[in-house]
């Protein structure tokens, strides 16, 4: 009777289950089709899951076609690519799977433990539905090409940069394609000229710092605006309307990252407030052509403008440090310390940090305020013991804000005698804010 019945529990999950199909055993070949297996584990709600497998699939099939289409990148476009990198053919990947069409859904299996899906798409619908959008794509990126060539004519740098690049971006799903065109009298490989034309706009334009050295102070924002020229690097011209990209390499802050040139060819940005506390930081500005597609600019443009020759500039800045003032009140049994002990060693890892020191609050920056105390915790054996309590404050005196505040309570210290057990209640307690206040104050500071 066992027997029976656990011949019909195996006989029902096998059922539900169902027969392991080929295509699992062994990957379908058949010609004639981009072929997509998907299996992911049974894990999360049924909706993921089926999502999850579907996506590796649909992963699987793009692969195979990117495999072809970076051959034939490579071939035309490597030269004016000088990193033909992994994030550019995962950007490309990415891109080919959201602009899949025609998908076939095969077949599917539930491994048990394992969800499996088979899809497959016909080569030569793909082909042929490629075939229309390269006609549509090509055409539009030669109207661009054509409005761009004019601009670049005009010695209109910005406006050239714009229509190369949109004509990049309409023809980005076609990289792999000559796109052989009759432009003028003259039959031309779009997607090379539209690299060289880049590269060749790119390479007219000059950035000069109007101000390349400024002073500036940690937490307060820079005086004055950074400055960029913008020049046609054989005439001197200021080229209106381009953009620019500011970013800092060395320290950190709040800044405004892009900006156009006006008129004067001038293209200014602001640094909201300084955050790092180097002493020395570096900003660097450089030509922006991502900004002529806006926010929608898609992975595989990005990646490619990462390959490009930016002209570009630095500024560098003088950065003085924020100074610190202290208020310090440390006692043990009531009678003040004749020397500090939480006090030298903030002093020693702020100082670390770059911060400098007043003995006047007036002329501070910030304002630390420690008030501890040792209290008598007994004698046994002839050991002492304290327990000392300590409150740190941190007050921002340009906008007299408490930035800042923690309490160390009942830390205790043992030894022979008071004056050495209070020592090393103290200790402890220094200890303490230099693992964890230290930091926690300095993230305050620099907010």
């Amino acid at each position: 009777m066992k027997i029976f019945l656990i011949f019909c529990s195996l006989f029902t999950i096998l059922s539900a289950q169902g027969k392991k199909p080929e295509w699992v055993e062994k990957r379908p070949n058949s010609p004639g089709y981009y072929h997509g297996v998907g299996v992911v584990p049974k894990s999360g709600a049924t909706s993921e899951y089926l999502q999850r497998a579907k996506d590796a699939a649909l992963n699987d099939i793009a692969q195979q076609i990117v495999v072809s289409i970076n051959a034939s990148q490579k071939s035309s476009i490597s030269e004016k690519l000088e990193n033909f990198n992994e994030e550019y053919q995962s950007a490309v990947q990415t891109s080919t799977k959201a602009d899949l069409e025609g998908v076939e859904a095969v077949d599917t299996w539930d491994g048990g433990d394992q969800y499996w899906v088979y899809h497959r798409l016909s080569i030569a619908e793909y082909k042929r539905l490629q075939g229309e959008k390269l006609k549509k794509a090509t055409a539009l990126a030669l109207d661009f090409y054509g409005k761009a060539k004019n601009s670049e004519k005009a010695n209109n740098a910005g406006e050239a940069l714009q229509g190369y690049m949109q004509a990049l971006a309409a023809a980005e799903k076609f990289l792999g394609e000559t796109m052989e065109v009759q432009y003028g009298t003259a039959k031309i490989f779009l997607v090379n000229e539209i690299f060289t034309s880049l590269h060749s706009v790119l390479n007219t334009v000059e950035l000069k710092a109007k101000n390349p050295k400024v002073d500036a102070q940690v937490g307060k924002p820079l005086r004055v605006p950074l400055e960029v020229i913008v020049t046609n690097a054989v005439s001197s011209a200021p080229l209106q309307n381009f953009p620019v990209r500011y970013s800092f390499i060395r320290g950190s802050g709040d800044i405004v990252s892009s900006a156009r040139s006006d008129k004067n060819g001038i293209a200014s940005t602001q640094i909201a407030k300084v955050a790092a506390t180097d002493k020395l930081q570096l900003v660097k500005a450089e030509a922006d052509p991502a900004a002529m597609l806006g926010d929608g600019i898609s992975p595989v443009i990005a990646a490619l403008v990462k390959s490009f020759n930016l002209p570009m500039v630095h500024f560098t800045m003088n950065v003085v440090s924020l100074s610190i003032a202290f208020e310090t009140e440390e006692s043990l049994l009531g009678k003040p310390l004749k020397l500090p002990r939480i006090e030298p060693m903030l002093k020693n890892t702020l100082s670390s940090q770059g911060f400098s020191f007043v003995d006047d609050p007036s002329k501070a920056n910030i304002l630390i305020s420690i008030k501890a105390n040792g209290r008598d915790g007994g004698e046994y054996s002839g050991m002492y013991s304290v327990y000392v309590d300590a409150n740190i404050s941190v007050t921002d005196l340009n906008s007299g804000e408490e930035v800042y505040k923690t309490s160390l309570n009942n830390v205790k210290g043992v030894s022979i005698n008071f004056d050495k057990a209070g020592m090393k209640a103290y200790d402890e307690i220094a200890a303490d804010l230099q693992k964890k206040v230290i930091p926690k104050i300095l993230e305050q500071i620099k907010k």
